[in-house]
């Protein structure tokens, strides 16, 4: 018997299984003459009915309704129980395409190797672990089933794929468990548990890929302020953020109003239309020859803090500009060092 079998037996409730229909045999034997009784005509109508429906062109219907049943008999009835919801290495690779697969290792582990196509949620991540001290009033609950379930949903959870959740159960807390217990208390109504877990995964050969290798794919470098410091003289600042910050009329925060000197204004908001899409590159181009930014320019971008200074970099490198990087901690660490001198107006 699994350790945590018989613990979380007591805290998870009946899940929603998927139902299935029966058929009602057929007892009466056919009638001897003519003069049966209406009743027995009666009694076959739902029969003559569904041929009858199908023979008038329902079987698009009866296909779907067959492909439902067909899916439902491949992947199982959804647990009611969590010694009902374990499944095996086998199992998993002929149903990959058809579950979510969820890594409760942490993101480290899961970095490092993983399954294929699985999503990495740890039990710290929807936990009280970090406003609340270990020792307090609250600390390792569950969050709130609201914000449990925009945190699931987010990594493509959402009722209508089963979710296989595994961990590593030789080196492991029983994190599968924890999970199971949480993707139930948020509303998902199908999980499933891997059977020996990552290490069976291993053991019968399973696929297993890694993780990003962290080789920067962007060609927009991230500058501190030392280099903007260093390159103010050469290059155009551009502040991202928005008129009446860059005026000194207010903050996000900062503890200084006011702009890096030197800076020339391209507010984020004025890169996108009205409804909501992007300007096109001859817009853009326009816009920035209006800021004297040329596109030969070395382009320093900042804002509060990396937000709108990294979405106008990325626009400007679509427009053709060649040299660009985000000053990412922005205005906030510029204002906070009092030596660093600040403009307004």
């Amino acid at each position: 018997m699994r350790v945590y079998r018989s613990i979380m037996a007591g805290c998870v409730t009946a899940a929603l299984a998927l139902g299935c229909c029966g058929c009602a045999s057929e007892t009466a034997s056919a009638p001897e003459s003519d003069s049966a009784p209406a009743a027995s005509s009666a009694s076959a109508s739902g029969e003559s009915a569904a041929s009858s429906a199908a023979a008038e062109g329902d079987e698009s219907a009866a296909a779907s309704q067959a492909s439902a049943s067909d899916e439902a008999s491949s992947l199982g009835d959804a647990p009611t129980t969590p010694d009902e919801a374990y499944v095996e290495v086998s199992w998993l690779k002929d149903h990959a395409d058809e579950v979510v697969v969820l890594d409760a290792r942490s993101s480290a582990d899961f970095m490092t190797q993983h399954i294929p196509g699985a999503v990495n949620l740890h039990w710290t991540d929807v936990s009280n672990v970090v406003e609340v001290q270990q020792g307090e009033p609250g600390w390792a609950e569950l969050l709130d089933a609201k914000t449990l379930a925009g945190s699931i949903s987010r990594l493509g959870i959402d009722n209508t794929k089963p979710v296989v959740v595994y961990t590593d159960t030789t080196d492991g807390w029983g994190e599968d468990g924890r999970m199971y217990w949480t993707l139930r208390e948020a509303g998902v109504t199908d999980v499933r548990l891997l059977s020996g877990g990552w290490t069976q995964w291993l053991y019968q050969q399973g696929e297993h890929t890694s993780g990003l290798d962290g080789v920067d794919q962007d060609a927009i470098a991230q500058v501190d302020t030392a280099f903007v410091k260093e390159n103010a003289d050469t290059a155009v600042i551009v502040d991202a953020r928005a008129p009446e910050e860059f005026a000194g009329e207010t903050t996000m925060g900062e503890v200084r109003v006011g702009r890096i000197p030197g800076a020339v204004s391209v507010p984020y908001v004025d890169l996108v239309n009205e409804d909501g899409t992007m300007k096109t590159a001859d817009e853009l181009d326009q816009l920035l020859a209006d800021a004297q930014v040329a596109k030969d320019d070395q382009v320093i971008v900042y804002c509060t803090g990396g937000v709108r200074a990294a979405a106008v970099a990325e626009a400007l490198v679509g427009a053709g500009y060649t040299d660009v990087s985000v000053y990412t901690a922005g205005y906030s660490e510029w204002a906070g060092d009092p030596t660093n001198k600040v403009e307004v107006g």
